[in-house]
């Protein structure tokens, strides 16, 4: 098979790592809209759900790093390093909100933009190095 951008590009978006971060965000977003609705009476083991893909997430992370080469590996760790980067920054600035008083957040507000930004920033990553 011809390794052209184009195929570059798609394969890049078929790696069970970005699929697993997909997953794993698409769940907690599932979750999160069944925990707003009303009427429904969602099992407290229901939130647990997605733990399940995190955890996929981050072993099938590391078994594609071990793979990589070199370009692969820095397209994939830039990511990772500026999604923790800036979900550091957006935890500084909620906890700044909280304490102003604007702003009282859950514990578990920052796992859902962290695996979006890293999804965000490995399009970029893989966008750059194309």
């Amino acid at each position: 098979m011809i390794n052209t951008p184009t195929c570059t590009w798609h394969s890049r978006f078929t790696r069970p790592v970005f699929l697993w971060a997909l997953c794993a965000v698409l769940t907690e977003i599932a979750v999160q809209s069944l925990g707003k609705i009303p009427t429904w009476s969602v099992p407290p083991w229901v939130t647990l759900l997605p733990v399940i893909p995190a955890i996929c997430f981050v072993v099938a992370l590391f078994r594609s790093v071990q793979k990589m080469d070199e370009l692969q590996k820095r397209i994939c760790l830039e990511s990772v390093f500026i999604a923790f980067m800036l979900t550091l920054v957006l935890a500084f600035v909620v906890a700044g909100l909280d304490q102003a008083g604007i702003y009282h957040a859950k514990s578990d507000v920052l796992g859902t933009p962290m695996m979006g930004l890293w999804a965000s920033t490995y399009i970029i990553s893989a966008w750059r190095y194309r």
